[in-house]
């Protein structure tokens, strides 16, 4: 199980990324949950030192007039849990140059926002790369794997599970492109009936050009279906009851 531990010094933002959360750990039946909840950086490191274990921190950037910034947190949460994954919380993106120069390497960034629809997307992203993270750690079992071949003489090799959605090319012909949950895309030669056939029942065509993992949908609105990452697909009319039961029936 995933433990989340969420530091930030302004209540409010504080109880706005809690409550969505643990929203989305009960919605989804997310194997992980909230273990420390502080606006103080001492109590958390003070509760990492007592149990020393691998956790997804959401911390605050900016601590104000504290001694300490978030970058200084997170350096102390290195020395205790390296590896550790630390989302950085915050309303200036002009430090986050500081924290890649800092050598933290920090898993993510959230953008302190009262837009809750934004922030639940982008905690659902990291909790679910988190978990993916952690789980092929402790599994022994590899993963699923699929060859895509953009040019003739190159392979790519990617994890299914890592797949969003795949979509024919309208610019070039007989081709499709699949997209990942990290913002990639990869174009080939092939149709989306072959695509469809080789990926499998976890997967749902929406469109007669679009194909979709279920699991990672979250939402759907005016005809666009929602990923977890905050890329939108298509979908045709006569399918859009289907799709509405797969991301808010039983995922099935």
């Amino acid at each position: 199980m995933l433990g989340i531990i969420l530091c930030d010094d302004d209540p409010f933002i504080l109880k706005i990324i809690q409550e969505q959360i643990e929203h989305l750990l009960s919605d989804y039946s997310i194997d992980s949950q909230i273990v420390c909840v502080s606006s103080s950086y001492k109590d958390l490191l003070l509760y990492v030192k007592k149990h020393p274990e691998d956790y997804l921190f959401f911390l605050d950037l900016d601590f104000g007039s504290n001694e300490f910034n978030g970058i200084d947190i997170a350096n102390k949460i290195r020395e205790i849990s390296p590896a550790s994954k630390i989302v950085f919380v915050t309303n200036h993106y002009e430090l986050a140059l500081d924290v890649l120069k800092s050598g933290i390497e920090p898993f993510g960034f959230i953008e302190k926002t009262t837009d809750i629809a934004k922030m639940n997307q982008s905690c659902y992203q990291y909790i679910y790369l988190a978990c993916k993270t952690l789980s092929s750690r402790k599994s022994e079992m590899p993963q699923k794997m699929i060859t895509l071949k953009p040019g003739f003489e190159k392979e790519v090799e990617i994890p299914i599970e890592d797949i969003l959605y795949v979509e024919a090319v309208k610019t070039k012909s007989h081709c499709i492109c699949y997209h990942t949950i990290n913002g990639s895309s990869i174009t080939v030669r092939e149709s989306i009936e072959h695509a469809l056939k080789r990926l499998g029942s976890e997967f749902i065509q929406s469109h007669r050009s679009v194909i979709v993992q279920k699991s990672h949908m979250i939402g759907f609105n005016d005809g666009m279906i929602q990923f977890i990452n905050g890329e939108t697909a298509p979908c045709s009319f006569r399918m859009r009851n289907k799709i509405k039961g797969v991301i808010y029936g039983d995922k099935k």
